[in-house]
């Protein structure tokens, strides 16, 4: 493909524009030149096509999954773990009694479902993970046999499914049990129900996680799985409660979160044999994943803008909207500007922000909360580990002072500990760590300024 045709396809932002439904020819333009080139083999032909190369790796920033800051209590990750039902009898005597009722009713009647969730219960507090697996799977069993598939009744066993292949270390199979759980509280869940956001958000945390810990031979498709949960969310929603309804905002700062991900994508890695027998293979994503991925990263700087203006909308419409609604998507404006270094136009968003509560009962507070300290960025849940550990060889503790200018990068950097004698691998990263990361500067009387002296220990991950 020509250099004028790649840099096109990096313009297209939407997935129905590369391939029409079936029976329906292309549109004219960019759009057919994408349907050419994917619908000119036969179906055959295609599916034996060799996987185009890997999108390349973004520019935003150097670090990113690298470095985070030990004391961040904005920025910690909290994973969901999930409480067994308590148990009314020690393993042994439950067993006995399923057995006793299994020999009474039958071994496919519905009754055993709530002994064997019981049973699962006791064996999961106990560290019996495969034991409390096979209970409640046989469990789940039974009530896709008698009550249907999907039912609701299995979410809570599903959960603990999860977490016991956690425990076992058997991130695979939790995949699979995360979709499954997700897939069942979608078909009963209205999509404006706050259980429903509480399930796209546990789904979304595990994709991140996948993400950062390398735990698919290919990383890219789980940005997009995680485009399309927050932006299908957001739809069903505006499906029901107009565009305008405020239950779409937590979807609208997944996108924000996830166009954070994208915009520091590191490439593809192969990993060493021991390493790569634990990721699961998705080496046979389709090119359409991938023509969407460079779609998304070409895109990226105005998605993220796009989500933002969505959100002010949303804000604006809504009567009971306070000043520090609007000063927080201002803060949230000059934060992604600042991570895309247009300095200035972040300076007049934080600016704009200290002026936007002004007069209000807590402009103080909130004014403290924001802009009393530097604040690395991004200040949300991004690039924090999950559940699953990430998959690099060293990481070490950093203790660092410096100064932060009022364009929010370091200048000064003085590392503390470790020695250059204990560990100069960890030294060298931290210098070169801090000189790429971005800072939410300080503003005194509603103006940005440098701050002299900032000490910090971070976690660096190499």
């Amino acid at each position: 493909m020509s250099i004028m045709g790649r840099e096109a396809m990096r313009r297209v932002s939407d997935s129905s524009l590369l391939v029409p439904p079936p029976g329906q020819r292309c549109n004219v333009g960019l759009a057919a030149m994408l349907c050419l080139t994917l619908t000119a083999q036969s179906p055959s032909a295609a599916a034996s096509a060799t996987l185009a190369p890997a999108p390349e790796a973004s520019t935003a920033t150097t670090y990113g999954a690298t470095v985070y800051r030990n004391d961040d209590l904005h920025g910690r990750y909290e994973s969901t773990h999930i409480v067994p039902d308590d148990v009314t009898a020690p393993t042994e005597v439950l067993l006995q009694q399923l057995w006793l009722k299994e020999n009474d009713v039958g071994a496919y009647a519905p009754e055993l479902a709530p002994a064997l969730r019981e049973l699962g219960a006791a064996l999961f507090i106990d560290g019996q993970y495969p034991d409390a697996i096979a209970a409640y799977r046989r469990a789940i069993h039974l009530l896709r046999v008698n009550e249907g598939l999907n039912t609701p009744l299995q979410t809570a066993m599903v959960q603990q499914l999860v977490e016991a292949y956690v425990e076992m270390g058997d991130y695979v199979a939790a995949d699979d049990q995360q979709r499954y759980l997700y897939r069942i509280r979608k078909q009963h869940l209205a999509a404006d129900d706050p259980e429903m956001l509480e399930a796209v958000e546990q789904l979304a945390h595990w994709h991140r996680s996948a993400y950062l810990s390398q735990f698919d031979r290919l990383r890219y498709p789980r940005i997009v799985e995680l485009f399309d949960l927050y932006a299908e969310a957001a739809d069903e929603v505006e499906a029901l409660q107009g565009n305008k309804s405020r239950a779409r905002l937590p979807y609208l700062k997944g996108k924000l979160r996830t166009a954070y991900l994208l915009s520091v994508y590191p490439g593809e890695e192969e990993l060493p044999p021991e390493d790569k027998a634990q990721q699961r293979d998705n080496s046979n994503t389709s090119d359409v994943t991938r023509l969407r991925f460079n779609a998304f990263g070409a895109d990226n700087f105005r998605r993220g803008l796009a989500a933002i203006r969505e959100m002010r909308g949303i804000l604006e419409h809504d009567p009971e909207t306070r000043p520090s609604d609007i000063a927080d998507l201002l803060v949230m404006k000059g934060d992604w500007y600042q991570w895309h270094q247009r300095f200035a136009q972040a300076v007049d968003m934080y600016e704009a922000a200290w002026d936007a509560v002004e007069g209000d009962p807590g402009a103080g507070n909130w004014r403290r909360a924001n802009f009393q300290n530097p604040r690395e960025l991004p200040a949300g849940r991004v690039f924090q580990p999950g559940r699953m550990p990430v998959r690099l060889y060293y990481d070490a503790d950093v203790h660092v002072r410096f100064a932060v200018s009022r364009i929010g990068l370091a200048r000064d950097i003085e590392i503390l500990a470790p020695d250059r004698t204990d560990n100069q691998s960890a030294v060298t990263r931290g210098y070169k760590y801090l000189r790429s990361m971005r800072f939410r500067p300080r503003l005194e009387d509603g103006e940005v300024v440098a701050t002299e002296s900032v000490e910090r220990i971070y976690n660096l991950r190499y």
